[in-house]
């Protein structure tokens, strides 16, 4: 094999792996914010006062 076959088929094994894993991330990625989401929020029992979080209004 030339050196020009054996880079492309490296890059190519290398893309393929990055694109797993890329996928992989995403996937974990939305599991973990829909699992998230899905937990009670404590911010919405305390009280916040306005002084601290005048953005809030």
């Amino acid at each position: 094999m030339s050196e020009e076959i054996k880079f492309k088929t490296v890059l190519i094994k290398t893309l393929k792996i990055l694109g797993v894993l890329y996928c992989l991330l995403a996937v974990v990625f939305t599991i973990l914010i829909y699992g998230l989401n899905k937990l009670e929020r404590p911010y919405h029992k305390r009280q916040i006062p306005t002084e601290l979080t005048p953005w809030l209004k």
